[in-house]
């Protein structure tokens, strides 16, 4: 049985290189590459639940810089795209990268990108990015055929932002003793390494990571009587199933995260938005104004949940500002975001921003300002329990 420690030591990194390359450049029609992760139905409903979790673990949010590493053909980094995230596509093969902008240019995702896709050739030493420059790196079935893994951890680690999270799905621990594996390994100049966790971690605490988190893979199927058994008496019912099926399942794959830091969210993500918003002069929630007249209205603004509020991204996509709804009480019209104002600072978790905004109206009539946060292209602070300011406010002709 051929070890992948014996393969390492045969084949330098370059020559495992243009193996990759090779397979690429043989390819004559692109069709399969193109339709994953529909192109084979029999792989496809395990590729989905394994590319579903480890786009849940790496948390993604709008507007973040995504690199996927091994990319092949782009397919994930495209529909990664669609998310409303900025994807930089890395692989060691050029024909690889080649057919991925072919992918991206001829059949474009619907919606608008909010960033052209970038698309980086990796020598298999030393990624051609800047220090802390991606928010997210996601691995979708290439890590195992790294030879060199701890340096390769490093240069992720150092192109993550601080609180990055570099996501993997990839096959389990006795990948290298599969039947095609063997195959590949003998016949092939490829390596087919096992996915041995805590050597990983081992050798990514080393390159600057902090922390790891797997999530298993559970496909449990039942009968109604399993189902019964589940409902009534769920841990009696759960053990042995799940237990059986965890093992089995991370012998097969292996779906993992490794964290730089803590990780503190941000509002590039709907999750830990809440603010608590005041007035600072209570008589300001009636005012009477005349058509044309500006009105100061200040305000205590307090960050009271666990998210950074940006105040700069692409295409402004999570960027906090303050907004307002306009009520009209003559018409009963409703204007959605009437009016937007960009928050002064960054803001953390706890933090307080006293800020005044100027109004004008221009039209007669009897109104409510609905004073709110939002960030960009994510949500309205109300939508996610927050509750705005309401105020009254009656316009006279000039």
């Amino acid at each position: 049985m051929i070890d992948p420690k014996d393969v390492i030591a045969q084949y330098s990194v370059e020559e495992l290189n243009r193996t990759a390359e090779e397979y690429f450049e043989q390819i004559t029609d692109p069709t399969n590459l193109f339709t994953k992760p529909f192109s084979n139905i029999a792989e496809a409903p395990a590729l989905l639940e394994s590319v579903g979790l480890l786009l849940s673990g790496v948390r993604l949010g709008h507007g973040m810089t995504v690199l996927e590493f091994a990319a092949g053909s782009c397919w994930l980094s495209k529909y990664i795209s669609q998310l409303r995230c900025k994807t930089i596509s890395v692989d060691v093969s050029q024909t690889a990268l080649n057919y991925g902008k072919q992918l991206f240019d001829e059949y474009p995702s619907p919606g608008k990108q909010v960033a052209e896709p970038e698309f980086v050739l990796f020598d298999g030493f030393k990624l051609d990015l800047p220090d802390e420059s991606v928010d997210r790196i996601v691995c979708n079935d290439g890590f195992h055929h790294v030879p060199n893994q701890e340096q390769v951890l490093a240069e992720f680690c150092r192109v993550l932002r601080p609180g990055g999270i570099a996501g993997f799905s990839e096959p389990g621990r006795n990948h290298s003793k599969t039947p095609v594996s063997q195959h590949d390994m003998q016949h092939f100049k490829v390596l087919e390494n096992d996915i041995l966790l805590d050597e990983i971690f081992e050798k990514a605490k080393r390159g600057g990571f902090t922390d790891i988190r797997i999530k298993p893979i559970g496909n449990i199927e039942v009968g109604m009587r399993g189902y019964n058994l589940l409902t009534s008496r769920p841990l009696l019912g759960l053990l042995g199933a799940v237990s059986k099926n965890t093992a089995q399942q991370l012998t097969s794959r292996s779906i993992f995260f490794l964290y730089k830091g803590s990780h503190v969210p941000d509002s590039r993500e709907a999750d830990g938005l809440s603010h608590s918003i005041q007035l600072k002069d209570p008589n300001q929630s009636n005012l009477k104004l005349s058509v044309g007249e500006k009105a100061e209205i200040g305000l205590n603004v307090v960050n009271s949940g666990t998210s950074i509020w940006l105040t700069d991204n692409i295409d402004n996509i999570g960027v906090v500002q303050i907004g307002t709804h306009l009520k009209g009480l003559n018409d009963d019209s409703f204007q959605n975001g009437w009016s937007w104002h960009p928050l002064e600072a960054e803001t953390g978790p706890g933090g307080r921003i006293d800020q005044t905004i100027e109004l004008s109206f221009d039209r007669p009539g009897e109104y409510q300002l609905i004073i709110d946060l939002v960030s960009t292209h994510v949500a309205w602070f109300e939508h996610l329990g927050s509750v705005p300011i309401t105020i009254s406010v009656s316009v006279q002709g000039a």
